[in-house]
């Protein structure tokens, strides 16, 4: 059966806010960007997250992804939601608000194609000034899958060669399917 809504989670590039527009329009149900949703949020200026990053610094940064997180998870409603790369490791945000935000979906991309795509457009600020940029994001997402694998309902394994409508379709029929006993059986 699927969820009313659906959070989409995963590291930075692996297609949550693709994958999420066209899940949202083959369901019917606005589709947000917790991204957005902070810069919509943001003080004046602030033209991009990056942006916001460096201005707020890391720990004023993740509060207020907290506040803005919380704001999300009071007002659940049917939706999809792209859910920022680094929520599930935000000491500011509960797992209990996670959860209330919806059915928690991680994308689950390889790094070395999740990597490629953020080199493309380039390094964020948290990457910048990493000596082995790759080995430091390697590094990131190992730690990070710890938290989606403990909160996610869902893991699934979108395919770089296949399009955003093509993932959001494979993904909806797996969301059609009874519910499997773990999250780590790979679909």
């Amino acid at each position: 059966m699927i969820p009313d809504s659906i959070v989409l989670a995963g590291i930075k590039h692996c297609g949550k806010s693709a994958i999420g527009r066209e899940l949202a329009g083959r369901l019917g149900v606005p589709f947000l960007d917790s991204d957005v949703e902070l810069l919509r949020k943001a003080p004046p200026g602030a033209e991009s997250v990056r942006g916001l990053y460096r201005r707020l610094g890391a720990d004023g940064f993740r509060r207020f992804e907290a506040e803005v997180i919380a704001a999300l998870a009071a007002a659940p409603a049917p939706r999809v939601l792209a859910l920022g790369g680094g929520a599930v490791e935000n000491a500011f945000i509960a797992p209990e608000t996670l959860r209330r935000l919806g059915e928690l979906v991680w994308l689950d991309l390889p790094d070395e194609v999740a990597f490629a795509r953020i080199a493309a457009e380039g390094l964020p600020p948290f990457l910048e000034t990493a000596a082995d940029p790759a080995a430091e994001f390697r590094r990131i997402n190992d730690r990070r899958r710890e938290g989606f694998r403990r909160i996610a309902a869902l893991r699934f394994e979108p395919s770089p060669d296949e399009t955003p409508e093509g993932n959001a379709m494979a993904l909806l029929a797996r969301l059609e399917r009874p519910p499997e006993p773990a999250v780590n059986a790979v679909v």
